[in-house]
């Protein structure tokens, strides 16, 4: 559905532009921020390239220790991961044709990676609006899957309803963009997001209470997709209020923050494929109402039009049947 590419399109032509000039406006203001957020007694004062420091939070790993090129060298390399994960479900997407929604959403997954790596790399203000801004942007995508979910293609007469979903998700990035790039709001941000995202995960286990999307194997993979989230949040917690011992008592820090950017890229990953799954079982339990309309109605079961592959521990959803079925059709 061309809903998300014209979100995505929208936001990307004049929200960047905009961020650009507001980063310029406020740079000097952020030049010496008096209310960083840090999670030691004294600020990290170490000097590097990106110096000084224009982003209203510094977290627990030491500045330019490996590099003075990076200013926070286990964290942005760590959020790579999701540019990688990001990366290969867009590839596998383009290879199976799936719907552009999901194309949308893996290639904003990537983003919030480049963005993160950006942020950590520099500690800057515009590389902190690339970095948490791509989250709201991929979550206003995220949560356009789960809400039509159930819907297909028919008729024109519903395009309505699809507009004023795009004309939402437009104006809440647009508002968020343009409070946010003007001052770096810390714990509203964090607020924000989380709910998204926790009402997010509420809506997909929502979903997969639906009878159509009932198989067990969505419900181990969501399983693992809640435990990560928790698990994560467990590193993200322990990474602040631990930081004065990791960093001065401890010889050893296990950079809990970029554990967080792992474990996070393969819930992500996670979610993004029992969205996949239940899409299809949507359709495929559609196809399945109007074909059996007019003739003996047969049960549909979910279980047998589903099923996964799995490379390197990751599951992706197995689309070869359908391109078989679809070749068929052609011949």
């Amino acid at each position: 559905m061309r809903s998300s590419i014209v979100i995505l399109q929208i936001l990307s032509s004049t929200i960047l532009w905009h961020v650009a000039v507001d980063a310029r406006a406020v740079l000097a203001s952020h030049s010496h921020p008096s209310d960083v957020k840090n999670f030691e007694s004294k600020l990290d004062t170490n000097i590097g390239y990106w110096s000084p420091s224009t982003s209203s939070i510094d977290w627990c790993e030491r500045n330019y220790v490996i590099t003075k090129y990076i200013a926070e060298f286990w964290n942005c390399l760590s959020s790579f991961s999701m540019c990688i994960l990001g990366g290969i479900l867009f590839i596998r997407g383009l290879y199976n044709k799936i719907e552009s929604r999901f194309l949308w959403s893996s290639l904003g997954f990537a983003f919030v990676g480049l963005g993160s790596a950006y942020f950590h790399g520099t500690l800057t203000h515009v590389g902190q609006m690339a970095d948490e801004l791509p989250m709201v942007y991929s979550m206003i995508i995220w949560w356009f899957i789960l809400i039509k979910m159930n819907e297909l293609r028919q008729l024109k007469s519903k395009t309505s309803s699809i507009d004023i979903s795009i004309i939402f998700g437009i104006f809440y990035g647009l508002l968020w963009t343009y409070v946010h790039s003007l001052q770096a709001f810390v714990l509203i941000f964090q607020v924000h997001i989380s709910m998204m995202v926790v009402g997010g995960m509420i809506k997909l286990i929502y979903l997969y209470r639906q009878p159509h999307h009932h198989v067990y194997r969505i419900k181990c993979l969501l399983l693992v997709y809640v435990s990560l989230i928790i698990s994560a949040f467990v590193c993200w917690i322990m990474d602040q209020q631990l930081c004065e011992r990791m960093n001065s008592i401890s010889r050893f820090n296990p950079q809990l923050h970029a554990w967080w950017h792992v474990i996070g890229a393969v819930h992500c990953h996670l979610g993004i494929v029992c969205a996949e799954a239940m899409r299809l079982l949507s359709i495929k339990y559609q196809q399945h109402q109007m074909k059996n309309l007019q003739s003996s109605k047969q049960p549909f079961k979910p279980e047998d039009h589903l099923h996964f592959n799995f490379y390197l521990g990751l599951p992706y959803v197995d689309y070869s049947k359908e391109k078989q079925t679809n070749k068929a059709k052609i011949q």
